[in-house]
C-alpha cells in the first residue's frame, strides 16, 4: 500500500505546482477569466484541507484527502474538456495545465476507497467517455 510520506510528497508537488499558477501569473484575457476563475476555485475545493492533513499526520486523514484529491482532479478535467475547451492562461491551454498535476497513486487510492467502504467507484460520473483520463 502506498505510504504517507509518498501521498505527502504527491500532495506538496501540487500544492506547489498550484502556487506557480499564481505565482506565473502576469495577465489574464477578459475572455479567459471564467475559466481560470473555475479552474482556481476547483483546485481551492480539492487543496482546502491539505494544510490540516499535513499538520496532524494521520495517515487516514492523508488517504482520504488523496482520494478526494485525485476524484476532483478527474471532474476538473471533464469540466474543463466539456465546459472551457479553448480556454487558455497566457496562451497554454488549462486543460494541459492542470494535467501536469501529479496522479501517480490515483488508482491505489481509489482500490482503498472501495476497500474502505465497500462501494464501487464508477471512472466517471459523467455521460461521455474520454480515454485519455482513465487511470
Amino acid at each position: 500500500m502506498t505510504s504517507y510520506d509518498q501521498l505527502k510528497t504527491e500532495l506538496l508537488k501540487a500544492l506547489d505546482m498550484h502556487i506557480d499558477i499564481l505565482k506565473e501569473v502576469d495577465e489574464i484575457a477578459v475572455e479567459e477569466l471564467p475559466g481560470f476563475l473555475f479552474m482556481m476555485r476547483s483546485f481551492g475545493f480539492m487543496l482546502d484541507r491539505a494544510p490540516k492533513v499535513l499538520a496532524v499526520e494521520d495517515q487516514e486523514e492523508m488517504y482520504y484527502m488523496m482520494f478526494q484529491y485525485y476524484s476532483l482532479l478527474t471532474e476538473l478535467k471533464y469540466n474543463l474538456t466539456l465546459t472551457f475547451p479553448y480556454a487558455t492562461l497566457q496562451g497554454v491551454p488549462l486543460i494541459e495545465i492542470v494535467k501536469r498535476f501529479p496522479i501517480t497513486y490515483e488508482k491505489e487510492m481509489k482500490n482503498w476507497w472501495e476497500q474502505k467502504t465497500g462501494l464501487v467507484i464508477e471512472e466517471t460520473k459523467q455521460t461521455i467517455e474520454i480515454k485519455e483520463f482513465e487511470y
